[in-house]
């Protein structure tokens, strides 16, 4: 008898630990949920332009010191038209010249060549003399050494004026654009 409650004390202690919930309910079965994701790729619009420009090596030799060096400028041209090249030098605080003519938008290079032994110059032009609305500065240099400078010229024809910023009382022009 004591081994036939025992047993029934095993039988009824492993029913109550496999009953977790009501009495007469039943644990649901996990079901699987299908989802659909659609993607929608949409590109971005871009617009292509085709611009022109120009990348200029310039060799800078610094005969005080026997120093080259290469500077590469690049100046967006925008106009189709042929460039116009220029040979500008500066001595004794003088451009040797007064007046440049250009073509109205044409791309423009000037060939500076600062001749002055330690001294600073640079080309500039600008919409008056007034030198306020500036069309193109270029790098000052410490002579005596050559430079490059390119840009693109108005395209309203006019009277523009030029100058060295360094010295814009005495080193002036007028940058004439036809």
């Amino acid at each position: 008898m004591v081994r036939l409650l025992a047993l029934a004390a095993l039988v009824a202690l492993v029913m109550a630990a496999g009953c977790t919930g009501e009495p007469g309910t039943t644990t649901p079965t996990p079901t699987p949920i299908e989802t659909t994701v659609t993607e929608t790729v949409t590109e971005p619009v871009t617009e292509t332009m085709t611009e022109t420009a120009t990348e200029t090596t310039v060799e800078v030799v610094n005969e005080t010191t026997n120093e080259t060096t290469n500077e590469t400028e690049t100046e967006e041209i925008v106009s189709s038209g042929e460039s116009v090249t220029f040979d500008l030098s500066a001595l004794n605080n003088q451009f040797n010249t007064d007046e440049i003519s250009v073509p109205a938008g044409a791309p423009v290079i000037i060939n500076f060549d600062n001749q002055d032994e330690g001294v600073d110059h640079n080309f500039a032009v600008y919409e008056t003399e007034a030198a306020v609305e500036v069309i193109f500065r270029g790098d000052v240099i410490t002579g005596p050494a050559q430079i490059s400078y390119t840009f693109t010229a108005p395209e309203e024809p006019g009277d523009y004026f030029f100058r060295c910023d360094v010295h814009p009382a005495q080193m002036t022009g007028r940058f004439v654009v036809t």
